[in-house]
């Protein structure tokens, strides 16, 4: 059994798979909307655990939802992490103020990321780790906007690693599932064949025996009629040279 169910509200299809990927790791299942409206939506068919809310969403913004969703009694004790660029205190701020159980960048650890999860669940309001957003680059360079970049693409590229280890691993169980019941049809068969064949042979000796037995009364019946034959041959002689003989 799953230890929870998330629903992932963000527009990048890329950051719903991979922040689903890091909560399966952790035994968590996920459903992924693209937008608030289709979010709602699926929090009025189904029940979720926790909440991930992207802020920059075509249509109504993240904060905006947050707000519907705390004032919303079914959805209001539901944990909503806001999971955002955004990189300024001043965000984390008001996401807290807003009702937010916390804010997680989208480079976040995913380490981190199970961590402050395990402790939402758990009640643990005050040992929630705080997991740093990007910040600013200094002196107008563009040094840390690159390396947060980078550090996106790692994570991506670990999770996609992760993924085709895991796929190649099922596809490897899947081929030797297949080859084994291949293996065991085909011995299936052979044993049905070899059956067959006995049986076939069988039959034919059988056959063959009993036509040899046929054949042979046959020829007994065949020997008694022209024994039968030469006897009445021999009476028919005798008749004849009797008559012969009286005339």
């Amino acid at each position: 059994m799953p230890r929870g169910h998330a629903l992932i509200i963000d527009d990048s299809s890329t950051a719903r798979i991979i922040l689903a990927r890091m909560l399966e790791k952790g035994d968590f299942t996920a459903r992924g909307a693209a937008s608030a409206e289709e979010g709602f939506k699926m929090l009025r068919a189904e029940s979720y655990d926790l909440i991930f809310l992207d802020h920059l969403l075509p249509g109504m913004n993240g904060f905006d939802a947050l707000k519907i969703l705390k004032d919303d009694p079914d959805t209001r004790n539901i944990p909503v992490f806001m999971y955002t660029s955004q990189n300024a205190d001043k965000y984390l701020e008001d996401a807290k103020a807003l009702g937010a159980a916390g804010v997680i960048s989208k480079q976040v650890d995913r380490d981190q990321l199970l961590e402050m999860v395990d402790s939402i669940l758990a009640g643990r309001d005050d040992d929630i780790p705080v997991l740093p957003l990007p910040r600013e680059p200094l002196n107008g360079t563009e040094e840390t906007s690159v390396n947060r970049r980078l550090t996106g693409r790692l994570s991506t590229l670990e999770i996609a690693y992760e993924d085709s280890h895991d796929e190649l691993h099922q596809l490897r169980t899947t081929v030797a599932t297949l080859q084994a019941q291949l293996e065991e049809r085909v011995d299936r068969r052979y044993r049905r064949l070899r059956l067959l064949w006995s049986l076939t042979l069988v039959g034919l000796v059988a056959v063959t025996v009993y036509f040899s037995l046929e054949l042979a009364q046959v020829k007994q019946v065949l020997n008694s009629v022209n024994e039968q034959f030469t006897v009445i041959q021999d009476i028919i002689a005798q008749i004849v040279g009797i008559d012969g003989q009286g005339q």
